[in-house]
Parts: C-alpha cells; structure tokens; sequence
C-alpha cells in the first residue's frame, strides 16, 4: 500500500464517522471497493468527487471575504479571459532604539573569616552591562482577483498594512531585510468558475464518455483538466501559508497555540470515494436554493437508472453531496469560531490577529481539501488496478503477456499460417541432420531460452530471384537453394527492454555447414556481414541487436516542418533504414558442394568422413585449387558408366599425392633453413681467405683465386637452391564452365517468368503502408536486426579433450569470415558454380512499442494489448503470405477478430 492510499484510508475513516452522524442509521456508505459496483460507477464516481471538491473550494473562498458578486464578476470574466488569484506580501524593518542595562548574575560568593576577635563573612556578585537594539517589523499583505492581464483592474478580497511587532536583537544589526517586495503568488481560478453556473451558483461537472481521448475515469480530457488545476491550487495555498510563517516567526515570545491552526491529516473528506450498496437513488432534493451542485448528478442517476432497468448505480446522490459539504463548512465555521476567542480582533497593531489566523486556518483547509481530491482521484487507478490483479491471480508481466499471446495466436491463426519456433535443421532429404541454426529468446530466468516464434512463408521455386553475394570484387556465388521468409514481431512496454534474442549455430561430430549472416539489399542481392564454418560440434553464440527505428507517424510528424531538402534527405535515408531490417541468414551445405566441386556423384560423399576432413584442411588451411584434387574421366570413358567407388578412390588418390607433395614441400623447406643456416656459417670465413689472397699478391694470381672461388661459391649456392626433379607438374584440363540464369528466374521458350516474382526488398516498404492503412502506425516500429558486437564460441580441439569455450571478438569474427570465404570460394571455383543445397532465411523485424507498462496499458490507456499486438500480427501475416486476415484465421474465430479489428475486414 503505497503513501498516498494510507493517507485516504485514514481521512475515509475519519470521514465514516461523521458520515454515520449525518446519514440515517439504516445507511452503510463503504470506500468503493469494498461494495460491487460497476465500471460505468467509477465514472459517477470521479464526477462526483469533483463536484465535491469545486463546491467546497467555493465554500472556502467564500469563507476568506469572497462574496457573491465577487464570484459572479470573476465568472463573467472567465467566459473570454483568464482569472488570476493574486497573494502579494510586503515588510519594513526599521530601527527604534538603543537601550542599556544591568543584569545581575545569579551566582554570589561569600568569603568568611576572623578579624580582632570575631568572626565575619562577605559576599560578591558579577553585574553584566547589556546593550540591546529594538526595531519595528511592519508587514502587509493583500488578497486579490485580476482578469488577463489587467492586475491594475482588480478585486480585493482581502488586505492589510500596519501590521507590526517590536523585535529585539544583541547586535547592531537588522534581524531582517530593510524593505522587501516578495514576489506576487498567483494561480488561475478559470477552471473553477467555467464550472459553476451564472443564474444559480451551482457547479457543474461532467465526462463525456463518448469523446475519442476519453479513456478512463482519470484518464479524459475533463478530469486531467481538473486535477491539473488542484495540482496548482494545492502549490498556491501552500506557498501562501508558508509566506505568513514567515512573518509569524519574526513574533519572539509568541505565547498564541499557532499549532491549532493546522489541519489535522485525518481530516473529514466530503467527497470521499464512498459507495453504498442497494441505494434506492436520490428521490428527495434539497431546496433550488440551498443546492451547491447542479442536478446533472441527479439526472446521470435517474437515466442510469432507466437505462437499466432499475439497477441503480451505488454513488451517493446530489442530496448526500450538499448534506456532507454542509457539514464541512459547519466544522470550519466552529474551529474559526474556537480560534476568535484565542486570537487578538482583527484591526489591532499586532502581527499575528485573528484575520491572520483565519487566513492560516482557511489555506491549510484548503490545501487538505485539493490534496484529499488528487488521492481520491487517483485511488480510482489504485482499485482498478486491484480489481484487475484479484481477477488474475497476481500481478502479470511482459513476460507473462509473451506467454500469453503464443496462445493467443495458436488459437486464432490456421495451421498453416501459425507462428513456429524457428529452429532450423541443416540437412539433405532423408538424411541425419549435420547442425541446427536456431533463434532464442530468454522468456525468464525460470524457463530459460526457447526458439522464438516468427510467421515464416516458404516461396516456390521461380517465384523468387535467385540470390548474389560478392566473394571478393571479382568472383559472385549465386545461390539456388530454397527462400523462406520470416516475420518476427516483437512487442515492449514502456522503457522495458524486449527479451535478448541469441542466434544459435550448432553442428554434430564429422559434420559442418557454412553460415552467412548479413541483409538484403535488393531483390536479389545478399549483403553478408559475417560468415563462419561450424564443424565438428562446434557451438556459436550470437547475441542479437535489436535496434528500433521510428514509426510511419513518428516519421511524418519529425519531418512536417522541415525543408523540401531535408525531407528529400531524410526520405531517401529510411528506404535505407526500411530494407535492413530484413536480417537475413543464409545456411550453406558443405558435402553436397564438395560432391559437386569434385566432379563426384550424389551422396557419394556421406561416408567419407576422413576424405570430407582433408578436403576441408586442403581448401582452408593450404588454399589448394579444387581442379588439382578433382575427378577428371579420360575423353574416351562416359561419366555416368564410371562407379562412383572408382570416382572416389580418385580423388582419394589425387588428395594423397597433394599431401605427399605438401610434406615433401615442408621437408623441403626444413632443408632449406638448415642449408641457409650452414651458409651463414660460413661466408664469414671464406670472406676473410678473400680478403689475405687480395693482401700482397699480383693481379694475375688474385684474379685467377678469385675466379676459383667465384666458380666454387657459385656452385655450393646452385646446389642449395635448385633442387631439379623434386617439382611436380599437373597439367589441368580447363573445366567447362555452366551457364548461369543471371536473373535468377527460369526463362521460358518464349522468353517470358515462369512465375510471379517476389521482391523480398519490398516488404518493409508495403508492410508500413499497411501499417499506416490500419493501425496505429505511432505503435508499430520497424526493427534492425543484427549481430552483436561480441560472441561466444565453445568447441572441442579434440575427441578425448574437454569443451573450450572462447570469446570471438571483431579480429576473431574477421579470420572466421575469411575462412568461410575460402571455403566457398574453392566450393564454387571462385563463383562460376552455383550452390544448390544452400538455404536462406530473411527475417523481418518490427516492435509494437506501448508508452506505459502492462498493467498501466490496461488500467490508465484502458487499451486491451491483447487486441492491439493480434492487429499487428494480422497485418504482418496479410502483407508475408499475401491473403485478407479473414483467411488466416480459424473460422471459430473470425466474428471477434472482426468485431474488435474492423478495419482489416473492410475490404
């Protein structure tokens, strides 16, 4: 129970007990959520409150020297202008005199002794000279009512100059200021007059229920008005209350009981947020004159009352009303009344006189009241927010509401068109898979990650472009395999983040796959960011950004007031921002691409896990061409007649040879060093017998010695250096390259697409018209999607050595990028094969942001998000799979779905 509900709690309590002496005995008035009621009663309820509370601030200004024609002047003048209250305050301290005088000490010594005989004794005392300095303290104030800005036009409600008190000080010095002008408090009434009726007096409140913002008791144009106006009130008669203490405590020896004239915190409410059960309605009325509200309470009751057949609503009525602020004005008027007879009259010299105390008594009753208002006001949140966790069972969250809706949607969708756990197995038809790719999101701590739902439409073969990516500036792979697209809508309350989402990659033992990650960049070009081998049970960890940008209307409203060039600019950069938020994930298979690199039969491969790993070792560690360890028949044999045994012995063979070669290299190289490291042993001495044969001998000799060791030494070097034989020559017949379709769609005889062609590049775009066309496009934010920063691997070197984990940072994800891209760079011949057994998956990102929390989405927006996130999905679902939402959802369904969600039945 928060601050504010104990503070009502004991100020309805206090107000029972009086209410129990007003009402007949047979009456049991209850706070509101101890008595059933309806939601349409707490409408009744914050009008009446606020009835309540305007009749009895007008009880309270007129109580402070307001009368009749001053309200009735104000009102006028609020038809076309403002009213402001004014509170102005003013002093003067000034010198009187300086007086001196003796202060006797309070402690005497006495001394005793004996003289000539007799005994005698003697006392002292210290006397202290004190000065002292008297000054006069004046102070006046004045209550007053402006229009506009007119203050010199002016109604004064109250005012008083003179007052003063005599202040003595020790030092020379002024205890205040010499003269001050305290800045003026002001605060509007225009609210409070437009409320109350010119011919009667009486205030009126209401809520139109039927107005578009009007969402809840609390939460509607009327009421926010209401409780803004309170807000500043309730600031006004503080800081006015607080100005007179100032003045009060210049007062020394103040012998008044200025604590009577604070307002208990228990204080009676009028207004409390009171229910009775089994009301018979309000069939007696006050007298036309005696009423301070309008009869619309009245009327609301009885039409309630007909519309219902009886049912009467449980607020209190007008008469109820009108007998409890009658009430409250009789226990102000009996402390104001107690506090006459302890007060000096009013028009006397003194500072503090009854005016003041009247003054002090009349704004903390005032203050009481505006904030008694807010707390009651704002306990209709506070029940409405019980009722809904007492009908639930606990407080729900977005996690729980996450949960709720995967329910939600494997109801209302059709098989086919249901959100899946997107968890993708990398295999080939009928076979084992090599790994899986998934994306998880942690739900909470209890459960764990679980794979994310998304709506996912596999397109038919022709009916999408085939897919590029640039390997290097001058080799592009296409890829052939299957596209599925997938449409991931998330949703946040308030600044609440949506669950961390983690791209898993894993691979089983003696297997392996490539994978890209990267975005779309047109219809048929792929943009990878990152790529890696996951083999050999490999496990990638990749934590998933994503980063919002702004909605269809936040878009519009950002640029309504730039210039034609800044919206051209600004247009053109969220196209960009538009298609990245297609993530897209393409999975390559390894085998089935060495199968068809290596000229070698269809699942030829499957088996031949030691062949598969030198293959691999041979094109990433040592970037050995595939032609040097691939099948080649001689011209005279057919292919197709050829075992596939005979095929793969080959290129058993063919890779023996190449690893003997690499050995020999590296033994070769071995030799090499140690050969290098014996010269350089060498030289030096053979430098020093040039150097005595040139010292001392004749040119015929040095030359012919130098010739000898010239001859020598460039025989030791050849020796060294040219090993003839050891090269291995291949000579590699050039393969014929396949004609590949560059547009991606098959080609007719007649030239003409076999099929409609999608446009993936496009959906980002058509699903914000749709958004825009149906829906709230402030909530709907599309959302980039892409790979954190920092991942984490875990691997295992070996077979018998334990599970290493790394982290894999911007220089790690490079090697493993350039890795990959060897790899298919030797899969493909550097792009002039296609990859067949390859699979992509785009994923597009958008986030239905609510500005509140769950709970205060439902209790302060009054917005069912149940509803609002089904809209989105519907929309998302219509624009990926290109069907009207009444054929995506279950017959048993389609009536409330249409009933809530019209819009998207319109057509």
């Amino acid at each position: 129970m928060c601050i504010r509900e104990e503070s009502l709690r004991r100020k309805v309590d206090a107000t029972l007990v009086t209410v129990r002496k007003v009402f007949d005995t047979a009456r049991n008035p209850q706070l509101a959520e101890d008595v059933p009621h309806k939601y349409a009663d707490k409408y009744l309820l914050a009008e009446y409150v606020t009835n309540g509370h305007c009749a009895s601030l007008l009880t309270t200004l007129r109580l402070l020297g307001m009368t009749d024609e001053h309200i009735m002047t104000m009102k006028q003048w609020s038809s076309d202008r403002t009213v402001t209250l004014r509170f102005s305050s003013r002093h003067k301290c000034t010198f009187l005199e300086k007086k001196t005088r003796e202060v006797d000490s309070d402690k005497k010594d006495v001394v005793t002794g004996t003289g000539l005989g007799a005994a005698f004794s003697m006392s002292k005392k210290t006397v202290t000279t004190v000065t002292e300095y008297f000054w006069k303290f004046e102070c006046g104030y004045e209550l007053s009512a402006y229009k506009g800005n007119e203050p010199q036009e002016k109604i004064v409600i109250k005012q008083r100059d003179g007052a003063s008190t005599k202040v003595k000080t020790t030092a020379d010095k002024s205890p205040q200021v010499e003269a001050r002008e305290y800045p003026n408090i002001d605060v509007e009434l225009t609210w409070l007059l437009q409320r109350l009726n010119a011919e009667n007096g009486q205030v009126s409140f209401s809520i139109d229920r039927s107005h578009k913002k009007c969402l809840t008791p609390l939460r509607n144009e009327a009421s926010e008005k209401a409780m803004a106006f309170s807000q500043n009130a309730s600031q006004w008669s503080r800081r006015v209350a607080a100005q007179l203490q100032v003045f009060f405590n210049v007062v020394q020896d103040n012998k008044l009981d200025m604590g009577s004239l604070q307002t208990p915190g228990n204080s009676f409410l009028p207004f409390a947020p009171l229910l009775e059960e089994g009301r018979k309605g309000d069939d007696q009325q006050p007298p036309l004159k005696q009423r301070r509200i309008e009869a619309t309470q009245t009327d609301t009751v009885v039409a309630y009352k007909k519309q219902h057949e009886g049912d009467v609503p449980a607020v209190l009525g007008g008469a109820d009303l009108e007998s409890l602020l009658q009430e409250e004005e009789r226990q102000i008027v009996e402390r104001l009344e107690t506090m006459a007879k302890a007060f000096p009259a009013s028009g006397g010299e003194g500072l503090i006189t009854q005016d003041e105390a009247r003054l002090t008594i009349l704004l903390h009753s005032a203050t009481s009241t505006l904030n008694g208002y807010s707390e009651c006001m704002d306990y209709l949140e506070v029940m409405l927010r019980k009722q809904l966790v007492a009908a639930i069972g606990k407080e729900i969250t977005a996690s729980d509401f996450a949960a709720y809706m995967q329910f939600h949607n494997r109801k209302m969708f059709k098989e086919e068109y249901a959100p899946k756990p997107l968890c993708l197995a990398v295999r080939r038809p009928n076979h084992y898979p090599e790994g899986t790719v998934s994306f998880l999101a942690k739900a909470d701590d209890v459960t764990g990650e679980n794979p994310t739902l998304m709506l996912t439409r596999k397109l038919e073969a022709g009916t999408v472009p085939q897919m590029k990516f640039a390997l290097s500036a001058a080799a592009e792979v296409t890829l052939c395999g299957e596209t599925q697209v997938h449409a991931y809508i998330g949703h946040r309350f308030s600044f609440e983040q949506p669950p961390p989402m983690t791209l898993a990659a894993r691979s089983r033992q003696f297997s392996g796959y490539v994978l890209l990650l990267g975005r779309i960049g047109g219809a048929d070009l792929f943009l990878p960011s990152h790529a890696m081998i996951v083999q050999n049970k490999d496990e990638f960890d990749i934590p998933l950004m994503l980063d919002e940008i702004p909605s269809a209307q936040e878009f519009r409203d950002a640029i309504e007031s730039l210039s034609p060039e800044q919206q051209r600019f600004a247009k053109a950069y969220r196209s960009m921002q538009l298609e990245s938020t297609l993530f897209a994930v393409c999975i390559v298979q390894i085998k089935p691409q060495l199968e068809k690199v290596l000229n070698l039969p269809y699942d030829s491969l499957t088996k031949e896990i030691q062949l598969t790993q030198r293959l691999l070792e041979l094109f990433i560690e040592y970037h050995i061409p595939p032609d040097l360890v691939s099948f080649q028949c001689d011209s005279m044999e057919d292919p197709d007649e050829i075992p596939a045994a005979k095929k793969v012995e080959a290129v058993k063979a063919h890779v023996d040879a190449m690893f003997a070669m690499i050995k020999d290299s590296k033994q070769k190289e071995v030799d090499e060093q140690k050969m290098q490291h014996e010269i350089e042993k060498v030289v030096p001495q053979m430098q020093d017998v040039i150097d005595d044969c040139f010292a001392g001998q004749d040119s015929e000799c040095e030359m012919m010695d130098s010739d000898r060791f010239c001859a020598a030494e460039c025989e030791v070097m050849m020796d060294c250096f040219m090993d003839e034989g050891n090269m291995e020559s291949a000579i590699l017949e050039p393969w014929s390259a396949q004609p590949v379709n560059t547009y991606g769609a098959p080609v007719l005889e007649d030239g003409s697409l076999a099929k409609e062609q999608v446009d993936v590049s496009k959906f980002p775009s058509m699903l914000e018209k749709q958004f825009e066309a149906f829906s709230d496009a402030a909530c709907i934010r599309p959302t980039i999607i892409k790979p954190a920063d920092s991942w984490t691997k875990r691997y295992q070197p070996k077979l018998l050595s334990d599970v290493k984990t790394s982290n894999v940072g911007s220089d790690q994800q490079t090697k493993e990028k350039n890795r990959a891209f060897d790899l298919l760079d030797a899969l493909t011949r550097s792009g002039v094969l296609t990859i067949e057994e390859s699979s992509m998956h785009i994923v597009l990102g958008a986030t239905h942001c609510f500005d509140e929390t769950l709970v205060d989405t439902l209790v302060k927006k009054n917005v069912n998000p149940i509803e609002h996130v089904e809209r989105s999905m519907l929309i998302v679902a219509s624009t990926l799979f290109g069907q009207q939402p009444r054929d995506l959802v279950k017959d048993a369904v389609v009536d409330r779905v249409e009933k809530y969600s019209p819009m998207l039945f319109l057509q």
